[in-house]
């Protein structure tokens, strides 16, 4: 393949591995995901499963990794520039050879491209050894041949160790879906609406309609004297003022920690000293993939000066016993799914 590796015209593929062990890795590597399907020029078709990992180095958490295919406009050298930039974002620092990291992002391949430079060699040098690479890379781009050995990632596979690698989410190739056709019907400004082609395992092939959401986190704040702080609000689609917990949508980049700290302080006022994660769910994975992140938020101070509320926002404040957030979710006035669940992950806790 003839290609000038800083300039491109066409759409090519290229596949990236994602790797984490430090912060709240999963989040780290779901939204950098969410980020790179926004930047220009880049487009994830497709992504793995999230695979744990022994660390290699130094004494060190496990990894969680992962491989996302991609089709680009942007020429390798570029690519490889945008890549560093998100890990700069998420506080990369390479200051120890095999250390930590928050996010560690690997050009794997770009088409059969064969390059050999100072800053990028392609198909990544060391691809071919690394079973926590190609493990996620066989689910996403199981056609790939390396245009060295001319060895399928299959092949490959089969010659490395892959003692100490699993998945707690992995499915196996005939219980996974294959995608057919991807459409995409609208992108709005939060999240995006899919209309995809799957044939599943057992034949049937059918579209299934599908919001793409970046995900959300939420807070049960447990202020002094005991009470939790919810707000009121009015919510359009249903017409309605109703009792939720604050909440909000992660923004590209952002944590779910961060995201809430922020929530929290325009929604309610306060300030949270201590925050303790307390679980995470699916919204509603019937038609979404949206995962809400929920926290218990304690040491609670009003602030003198709140940040302004968005200008969509009508709300306020509201100051619930626990058994009064029961009583109100029982007999039908707290309505909203994240706070009822949120409610009863947080609960053991609350007197803790």
């Amino acid at each position: 393949m003839d290609i000038n590796p800083s300039a491109a015209t066409a759409t090519h593929r290229a596949g990236i591995a994602l790797g984490s062990n430090l912060g709240n890795s999963l989040a780290i590597l779901n939204q950098t995901l969410v980020a790179l399907d926004r930047r220009p020029g880049i487009r994830v078709m497709a992504h793995s499963q999230w695979y744990q990992t022994p660390p290699q180095g130094p004494p060190q958490p496990s990894y969680w990794n992962g491989c996302a295919l991609l089709q680009v406009s942007l020429a390798p050298v570029v690519l490889l520039q945008e890549l560093l930039a998100l890990e700069a974002q998420w506080g990369r620092k390479r200051s120890q050879v095999w250390g930590p990291r928050t996010l560690d992002l690997d050009l794997l391949f770009y088409d059969d491209l064969l390059l050999d430079t100072v800053s990028l060699q392609l198909p990544h040098p060391r691809l071919s050894t690394r079973a926590f690479v190609l493990l996620p890379l066989q689910e996403v781009a199981p056609d790939w041949r390396d245009p060295r050995s001319g060895q399928s990632v299959a092949q490959l596979l089969d010659g490395v160790d892959c003692t100490g690698i699993y998945s707690p989410y992995a499915m196996s190739s005939e219980e996974a879906p294959h995608l057919l056709q991807q459409r995409l019907v609208y992108q709005g400004r939060k999240f995006k609406f899919e209309v995809n082609r799957f044939r599943l395992p057992n034949h049937h092939e059918g579209e299934w309609e599908c919001i793409r959401h970046p995900g959300g986190a939420l807070a049960v704040p447990l202020a002094p004297d005991g009470r939790l702080v919810m707000v009121r609000q009015y919510r359009l689609l249903v017409q309605d003022w109703i009792l939720e917990f604050p909440a909000g949508t992660l923004e590209p980049g952002e944590s779910p920690s961060s995201t809430i700290n922020r929530e929290l302080e325009e929604e309610t006022g306060y300030h949270a000293g201590r925050w303790q994660p307390v679980g995470q769910f699916f919204l509603a994975p019937g038609y979404s993939d949206e995962v809400i992140y929920a926290f218990l938020a304690r040491d609670l101070e009003r602030l003198t000066n709140p940040p302004a509320q968005d200008e969509d926002e009508d709300l306020e404040p509201v100051l619930l016993t626990p058994e009064e957030v029961e009583n109100q979710i029982r007999a039908g006035l707290i309505m909203d799914a994240k706070s009822i669940s949120s409610y009863f992950l947080a609960r053991p806790f609350l007197t803790a």
